[in-house]
């Protein structure tokens, strides 16, 4: 039996159609990304190792305390894990004492320990952000700073954005750049709006915290010693950061996620502007691990941060994402493949953003496929 031509075209029309229907689909939640971020998503985890050689000291166990409280009780975005170099060895773990060797750690003598803190897994960055001795100062730092207190305040708040401008040390220029952008974000929390929300219940917002378009500066200084860890999360996100000169500028949002940096000349109202839209569009792609950026280490308890009706609002647990309950484990360092190279980013002269595109990609093949594979169903039934 062979299809007449309007058929084969009704069916091609309904194929288009799918394909609209599926976008819609995808585009269905208005909510702002800024604030389904806020109230969804749940921060990446960092990986922190105590390394040590020989039964850790009673100090060094208190000191290790409150790290595995914040874990247990969500209080910070941390994975705790505790390493005997020892045990390593009598496992002739190859693997491991090789990456050990490789960062000289393997010299550890007895009774000494470190604090070696990675990236989130799925980051694919092996190389460590920080590393200290596991000393009470160290410990303090790396878990909060004044300017982290800050930047959680704002958040929690209601702020669009907080854009942490990472200093030169260079006066002039750190001054022009601030200067510069808190005058176009003043511009754009005027001219931006919010999407309109619906009765849709995806549309929902989960906390009575207010809905608004503001946006502010945090500058990190470039040598305070209480801010050491914090710029090292910043800087070493991508590789050719490391030797920069110019001031760095990451917009913050949701629960302390950074979009990738704009840096020097990249600080121009065009990126501004795109980076910022960005945030207050509505949340098109509602799976987190397929938006830009990177979360920070931040201690904050979100859920009593963000109340509604005096109820605590819980973050949705998706693909990835893992803050574990309990105490810290007792494994040794995963190994496995080579270690990935960091993400390589735009050069200094450009927006960061312009790559994160591709981060939206999964989405759309995902609708292309769907579209492809109707049509040839509708073809092959056309020749039948």
């Amino acid at each position: 039996m062979t299809l007449t031509g309007l058929t084969r075209r009704h069916l091609t029309s309904t194929a288009f159609m799918a394909v609209l229907a599926l976008g819609a689909m995808a585009c269905a939640c208005n909510v702002p990304v800024f604030r389904f971020a806020l109230e969804r998503w749940r921060p990446d985890a960092y990986r922190l190792t105590v390394l040590h050689r020989g039964p850790l000291s009673e100090s060094q166990r208190e000191l290790i305390r409150p790290l595995e409280e914040a874990q247990g009780k969500a209080l910070a975005n941390i994975r705790v894990r505790v390493v005997d170099v020892n045990e390593l060895e009598k496992q002739d773990d190859r693997a491991a004492l090789a990456w050990l060797r490789e960062q000289d750690w393997s010299r550890l003598g007895a009774g000494e320990s470190l604090l070696v803190v990675q990236y989130p897994e799925h980051l694919r960055i092996e190389i460590p952000v920080w590393v200290g001795a596991t000393e009470r100062e160290n410990v303090v730092q790396l878990m909060r700073s004044p300017v982290r207190q800050e930047l959680v305040r704002r958040l929690a708040e209601g702020q669009t954005a907080v854009w942490l401008l990472l200093e030169s040390g260079e006066t002039e220029k750190d001054g022009a750049a601030a200067e510069f952008l808190e005058g176009k974000l003043q511009e754009l929390q005027l001219t931006l709006k919010l999407p309109q929300l619906t009765s849709d219940p995806d549309d929902e917002l989960l906390t009575s915290t207010p809905l608004k378009v503001e946006f502010s500066v945090l500058r990190v200084p470039h040598d305070a010693a209480e801010e050491v860890a914090l710029a090292e999360m910043l800087v070493r996100c991508e590789s050719y950061l490391a030797d920069r000169s110019e001031a760095l500028a990451f917009p913050v949002f949701g629960r302390g996620r950074a979009l990738w940096p704009l840096v020097g000349r990249g600080i121009n109202a065009k990126n501004i502007q795109e980076a910022s839209e960005f945030l207050v569009g509505a949340c098109s792609c509602q799976v987190k691990e397929q938006n830009p950026g990177f979360d920070l280490l931040l201690s904050a308890d979100w859920n009593s941060l963000l109340p509604i009706e005096g109820q605590r609002v819980a973050a949705m647990q998706t693909g990835g994402i893992f803050l574990p309950d309990g105490a810290a484990e007792l494994v040794p360092i995963p190994t496995g493949s080579q270690p990935a190279e960091p993400r390589q980013g735009e050069s200094p002269e450009q927006s960061a953003l312009a790559g994160n595109a591709s981060s939206f990609v999964p989405a759309a093949v995902l609708v292309g496929i769907a579209a492809f594979v109707f049509l040839l169903a509708a073809i092959h039934a056309g020749k039948s």
